[in-house]
């Protein structure tokens, strides 16, 4: 692989390993490719910021939206010093306090990243797993096959299938031919093969779920509604961002994103991370119903709103903190003082970054289709349509938790694998 490739698959091992306890033995292995993962995920949080005035609150929010542990915090941001992403680094009592960015673009950054990985010479582990992990996110492949496929030494096979498999990186499907090995990043990066083949090798109901999704990008989904889209997520197939509501359930809203520029889907996937973080928000609050009732318009409007080079603020409200928490998490908004004498709220302001730009450009799209939707909704109602959810959960988690799910039978998606694996030999 080489070093674009190589930073990029760290990242997606980071984001797998996200769901496994931090103390598993399984990880001890992976210190390398987990710390270059972690940075490559802070630097896509960070770029275009320039100035980092408070390292103590973005160690916070890596943690809480990034599973960035804490206590990889600094060895993130050295990592970054070693490659000149981040400079002037200012400590006091050993806390990171603030820092200058140098982040470059995302092919950049991944190969700098990858070709640090390599420095720091990782075990045997780490650089097979990365090769299985990026294999099978180009097709499907045989279980039977893999180790001569790519290569793999048979005495270290078993361990890492194990982590693979224990981090959801690879997941397996037993059919009556035998069993599929898959990685979850073969339907995230080709939504709209998976969805060729779907057409045509899968049954009609499944056919008919996906095109609901497609229709609809952002989708609420329920196990009793949409069961064989349900089965999806939980295998790793479709992505499902998710928000958790203030009740406490975790509602996961679907999507088979189709992006004009590939890149969103691999190397520029930051991008595409802070849109479905904005999406599942929005959509959030189309399906709260009992919460607000915003249409899809208005939902565009909130997005127009931000974008406004003339605004790209709202006026101060006691709300704001709450309701643009998972924004702020994101990298999308910060929260300036209140610009009124006297006052004591928030002004949110959108962080107008290329990235976030890109991103709330994109989330659009993904509502509308590319249709033009115009409408103005007040402030009031563009706090209320960030306010019903309490915290993000990216695909990946949203696959792991639903793992627990009821399965459906593997028919509906044996023959579609067996499809990929003869389509990309």
């Amino acid at each position: 692989m080489d070093g674009i490739n190589l930073g990029l698959r760290c990242q997606d091992v980071h984001s797998g390993v996200r769901n496994v306890d931090p103390n598993s033995p399984l990880l001890s292995p992976l210190n390398d490719t987990r710390i270059i993962g972690m940075a490559a995920t802070v630097a896509g949080l960070i770029r275009g910021r320039d100035v980092i005035q408070d390292g103590q609150a973005l160690m916070t929010v890596a943690a809480a939206q990034l599973d960035v542990s804490m206590l990889s915090f600094d060895s993130v941001i050295r990592v970054l010093e070693d490659v000149d992403f981040v400079q002037g680094v200012q400590r006091t009592g050993g806390k990171i306090t603030s820092f200058t960015e140098n982040v470059p673009f995302y092919e950049n950054l991944y190969e700098r990243l990858g070709e640090s990985w390599k420095e720091r010479q990782p075990t045997e582990i780490e650089q097979q797993l990365l090769t299985v992990v990026d294999g099978l996110s180009g097709a499907p492949v045989a279980v039977e096959d893999i180790e001569n496929k790519y290569g793999l030494d048979r005495a270290d096979l078993t361990h890492v299938m194990e982590v693979a498999k224990g981090g959801g990186l690879i997941q397996v499907l037993s059919t009556t031919d035998g069993d599929i090995a898959y990685s979850p990043f073969f339907g995230f990066e080709n939504p709209e093969v998976l969805t060729e083949l779907v057409n045509d090798h899968g049954s009609g109901q499944l056919s008919d779920e996906f095109d609901a999704v497609r229709r609809h990008q952002g989708l609420a989904i329920s196990k009793e509604q949409y069961p064989l889209i349900s089965d999806a997520i939980a295998r790793g197939l479709v992505m499902a961002p998710a928000v958790q509501l203030p009740g406490g359930n975790t509602q996961a809203f679907a999507a088979l994103p189709y992006v004009p520029d590939k890149r969103l889907l691999t190397t520029h996937k930051a991008v595409l991370d802070k849109a479905l973080t904005v999406l599942a928000c929005l959509r959030c609050a189309e399906f709260d119903g009992g919460h607000n009732n915003l249409s899809q318009s208005a939902l565009v409007s909130v997005i127009n709103k931000l974008l406004d080079k003339n605004r790209g603020f709202l006026a101060p409200h006691s709300s704001h903190e709450r309701q643009y928490n998972l924004m702020y998490r994101a990298g999308l908004i910060v929260f300036d003082p209140d610009s009124k004498p006297g006052g004591n709220w928030k002004v949110p302001r959108f962080v107008d970054t290329e990235d976030n730009r890109a991103a709330l450009i994109l989330a659009r799209d993904l509502i509308t289709h590319g249709e033009g939707v115009q409408t103005r909704v007040s402030d009031q109602d563009a706090r209320s349509a960030l306010d019903a959810g309490n915290a993000y959960v990216a695909p990946m988690q949203t696959m792991y938790r639903s793992r627990q799910s009821a399965i459906q039978d593997p028919k509906h998606f044996s023959q579609i694998f067996e499809a990929a694996m003869g389509r990309f030999v």
